[in-house]
């Protein structure tokens, strides 16, 4: 059998991540599985590049103009993947993060006449809404998506609602596209959406390579970063603070609140000044990384993670803390509680309440033989569940 995964790119960002993950893990098992990505498609200069590029733009300009809450993408350009020889030689198709320019709703549509298996993998709940990458609670993509509450100006015409008609209308027509989600948040609004109503709509969760992450050297990790230093560490992920979904003044107010000869605070990203003068703990920032072996010594050099995130499917971050052996803290929010097992993977804190992500920090950190056993069943829960050697269980679409 073969397969391709169709997605932006193979490493930046965490659809990318997790694509490559399942293509890499569906390899060492046997499967004959490739990948398929815009720099594949597009040259880097000419014709193609320019219409890309003046997509992109006119995306950013409509999000502007209609005043969305966060990201929206109404998948009006793209190219025909349906003509590219992995594609022709696959059996079954993998649609991952193809928002951006990579796919239309056209030629999504000349993809599903070939009449091949398409399995689009949800890393977001733009595939069963109107346009909407994430809800935010909205619950309109059940029926229709009409007067979008995540768009400001409402006297333009109804976008949203346009998009919505034109992917009902495909679907409908393509009963050979199947849905797939990483989360069981995800994959219940994915069965509940109106869209996909004859779809199968599927729980598949990421995976990740456990003998790369994985428990180990801490001490040294931690010097690292922090020389001599006996003070709790706390991994935050920043890569950028101002994104809507992922609520940083929580983190913000979690961390005001903690002791700072307790506690230090060690940020995945890029120096950030925003960060840097509002939070009265220390704070080093890894810089951008791009090995993994750099990935790994971060997590290593952690006590415990935390994320307020509002929005999220299945955070890669977290499953890779996981692996690491570090317990998690965060909001009961979207996929975050399929990771985050409550007491025992870590501390699931209410929804936007910074009091209680400080209490579970506190709580996870608190008691040496109570943070030995969530670190130890993190791990487990991870091998049990995510690894590379479960990818033919996980997708058990393969077999049938």
């Amino acid at each position: 059998m073969k397969v391709v995964h169709i997605n932006m790119s193979r490493r930046a960002g965490g659809a990318s991540i997790a694509a490559s993950r399942h293509s890499e893990a569906m390899c060492k098992a046997g499967i004959d599985s490739s990948m398929l990505t815009l720099e594949d498609l597009m040259p880097e200069s000419g014709l193609r590049s320019a219409l890309y590029r003046l997509g992109r733009w006119m995306r950013f300009k409509i999000n502007g103009l209609y005043g969305t809450f966060g990201s929206f993408g109404f998948m009006r350009s793209g190219f025909r993947v349906d003509i590219h020889p992995l594609v022709k030689d696959a059996d079954v198709v993998y649609l991952h993060w193809v928002d951006d320019g990579l796919l239309s709703l056209g030629s999504l549509g000349k993809l599903l006449d070939g009449g091949k298996k398409v399995y689009w993998f949800m890393h977001d709940m733009l595939p069963i809404t109107g346009g909407c990458h994430y809800s935010m609670g909205c619950e309109k993509y059940r029926d229709a998506c009409r007067q979008c509450p995540l768009v400001k100006r409402k006297w333009l015409p109804d976008i949203v609602a346009g998009s919505f008609r034109r992917k009902e209308k495909l679907y409908l027509e393509h009963p050979n596209l199947h849905f797939l989600a990483p989360s069981k948040w995800l994959c219940e609004c994915g069965a509940a959406s109106s869209l996909c109503r004859g779809h199968q709509v599927s729980l598949c969760p990421n995976v990740i390579d456990t003998a790369v992450f994985s428990p180990g050297g801490k001490a040294g990790a931690k010097s690292f970063y922090f020389g001599e230093e006996s003070r709790k560490v706390i991994l935050f992920g920043a890569e950028v603070v101002n994104n809507p979904y992922k609520g940083w003044n929580y983190m913000q107010e979690c961390l005001s609140a903690l002791d700072p000869s307790r506690y230090v605070c060690l940020v995945l990203g890029q120096k950030n000044e925003s960060i840097d003068n509002s939070t009265p703990i220390r704070t080093v920032f890894t810089g951008r990384l791009s090995s993994t072996e750099d990935i790994v010594r971060v997590y290593r050099a952690s006590d415990v993670f935390v994320t307020p995130t509002l929005a999220d499917n299945f955070p890669n971050v977290l499953l890779e803390a996981l692996s690491c052996g570090v317990p998690c803290v965060g909001f009961d929010s979207g996929g975050v509680k399929d990771l985050v097992v409550h007491s025992r993977t870590g501390y699931l804190s209410r929804r936007c309440d910074p009091a209680d992500l400080k209490a579970g920090v506190e709580w996870v950190l608190g008691d040496e033989a109570r943070y030995a056993s969530l670190s130890a069943e993190a791990r487990r829960y991870v091998l049990e569940s995510f690894s590379y050697g479960h990818i033919k269980e996980i997708h058990k679409e393969l077999a049938q």
